[in-house]
């Protein structure tokens, strides 16, 4: 099954989860008024069961394209966010939550540009973070420890292949 890469915006993201972006929305002004402050961009859910936060850093090498998918990942506890350090491209390839495994024919994929990051809703099914043109830094806010992750090949044993970038 062959994957078309939709430009990432928040009406289309919004069933896996938030665009990570300066909203135009008026910022509270912060910092004696030098910086303007946006709160509540994205809903982090990281608590349930007892979990706490945890701030990291990912690394990611650039993916090649068109790039086989064959499983993807999803924590069930938590959400997930990822914002790349500076004005980085990556990939986002999703299915909604639900079931043991997921759906390649629900499958999406998305190209964040320069300034946006992520934040997937819990039992969201995703990739790991797949970086685009050069090596890429990713403030990565989750749920510490390893516990909350399951990892499943398609239903059926489905492939899906995420093609090349438009334009």
């Amino acid at each position: 099954m062959e994957l078309r890469i939709d430009p990432l915006s928040a009406a289309a993201f919004a069933t896996f989860g938030d665009v990570i972006a300066t909203p135009d929305a008026k910022g509270v002004p912060a910092n004696e008024d030098t910086a303007l402050r946006f709160d509540d961009v994205a809903r982090l859910e990281l608590d349930r069961d007892g979990g706490r936060p945890c701030l990291s850093l990912f690394r990611a090498q650039p993916a090649s394209l068109p790039l086989e998918c064959s499983r993807l990942e999803r924590h069930p506890l938590s959400s997930q966010a990822f914002v790349p350090v500076g004005a980085a491209r990556f990939l986002v390839v999703v299915a909604p939550p639900g079931g043991d495994a997921p759906d390649a024919a629900r499958t999406r994929a998305f190209l964040a540009a320069g300034g946006q990051g992520v934040n997937y809703h819990c039992g969201v099914w995703h990739h790991p973070v797949l970086a685009l043109d050069r090596e890429t830094d990713f403030v990565v806010i989750g749920r510490a420890g390893s516990t909350d992750c399951d990892i499943a090949p398609f239903a059926g044993g489905e492939v899906v292949c995420v093609g090349l970038i438009p334009g």
